[in-house]
């Protein structure tokens, strides 16, 4: 999977929550130093493992499922970026569309294998009122994604596929029924939260445009 380059160096979606660890915690100060070196070096840190692999290999198939459960028009985006401003935006998986093509809901697709129902668990024991009861992280990540398309809501889906391959590489069928093994949570818009991200990303990206300059000036003793 290729993602946009227009990302490098920008707060996204996915790892907007970890500036709001508290203080100038090492997860804040990891991530804005990632985003220095990403601006720096042209490329974006990647990690591949069986379980990411699985996940880009049947979004498009989650996408569909989704579509067929929810009555909703589903339009798959093709790792498409979408700013909010020079600093940050995001890359949603898909976008739910009105009859007249209009959009009106951004969409965060995941296909975990293992993972998927300690996924759902987190759904039921890190729900919290102030987050639309997703944990925070996906909420978070929901707020960002809606003012990069401009929406209001936003569906969180996870897919667990019909089929996939033990760790022999043996395929393995799941007697589980399509909603069964498709959940979403609707979230929507917090006007408050939104400009919280955005006052954050403004501070992290003084912090990271200083790391930028610090990472390309010359440094040799003699």
């Amino acid at each position: 999977m290729t993602l946009s380059k227009e990302r490098l160096g920008k707060f996204t979606a996915s790892g907007i929550h970890k500036l709001f660890v508290g203080g100038k915690g090492a997860t804040r100060e990891s991530y804005i130093q990632e985003k220095a070196e990403e601006a720096v070096l042209g490329h974006a840190r990647m990690f591949s493992n069986r379980n990411t692999e699985h996940g880009h290999m049947n979004e498009y198939e989650a996408i569909e499922s989704f579509q067929e459960v929810s009555g909703l028009l589903v339009e798959y985006l093709e790792q498409e970026y979408f700013p909010i401003n020079e600093n940050c935006g995001s890359t949603p998986d898909a976008k739910v569309v009105d009859f007249s093509g209009n959009t009106i809901a951004s969409v965060d697709v995941k296909c975990p294998t293992t993972q998927f129902f300690s996924q759902k668990m987190m759904m039921v024991k890190e729900s919290k009122p102030e987050y639309q009861n997703v944990p925070k992280e996906y909420f978070y990540q929901a707020q960002v994604q809606m003012m990069s398309l401009g929406v209001d809501t936003h569906y969180l889906v996870r897919y667990l596929t019909k089929s996939d391959l033990d760790y022999e590489g043996n395929k393995i069928e799941y007697n589980l029924p399509l909603n069964v093994r498709l959940y979403w949570k609707k979230i929507t818009a917090d006007p408050i939260v939104q400009q919280s991200i955005l006052d954050a990303v403004e501070l992290a990206a003084k912090e990271r445009d200083l790391l930028i300059e610090i990472f390309t000036k010359p440094m040799i003793e003699e």
